[in-house]
């Protein structure tokens, strides 16, 4: 698997349980890391991934920070393009969103979608992002495969 899908190297015991159908990854020293911790699907559906919503990714208003959202969004990209990359690394090329509801504090928010095209270098994709049923943020946006750095 990719670097950003390994495995969980803290104590379980200092995060929530994941959510039937769901496996927590950690990536503690990175910026992923310090924004989540994040969740991925693994039960076969669309590819997700999802966070549970703490105080410290709040705004003033103590609803979900809208970069936290993106965040988010920008996670779920990897998550979706993931077989197409075919073990490849990628760089975000572009993230466009569209914010359409509050995402409360104190709830596990999830991001789902699909790929729409696959060419050689750039992977295009779309999703969603919800929280029990309410849509709180649409996005798209285009991988560009790199080279790994040696």
């Amino acid at each position: 698997m990719a670097s950003f899908m390994t495995d969980i190297s803290a104590d379980p015991s200092d995060y929530d349980r994941a959510p039937e159908g769901w496996v927590l990854r950690v990536h503690e020293n990175s910026f992923s890391g310090r924004a989540g911790p994040f969740y991925f699907r693994t039960d076969g559906v669309r590819p997700g991934v999802g966070f549970f919503s703490k105080e410290h990714h709040g705004n003033l208003n103590d609803m979900v920070h809208g970069g936290a959202l993106m965040t988010l969004a920008d996670m779920a990209l990897f998550s979706i393009c993931y077989e197409h990359l075919e073990g490849d690394m990628a760089v975000t090329v572009t993230l466009n969103s569209e914010f359409l509801g509050a995402g409360p504090i104190g709830k596990f928010i999830e991001a789902s979608g699909e790929v729409t095209r696959a060419g050689r270098s750039l992977i295009f994709a779309r999703g969603m992002v919800e929280c029990e049923g309410k849509s709180l943020l649409a996005f798209s946006g285009i991988l560009k495969r790199v080279q790994r750095r040696v």
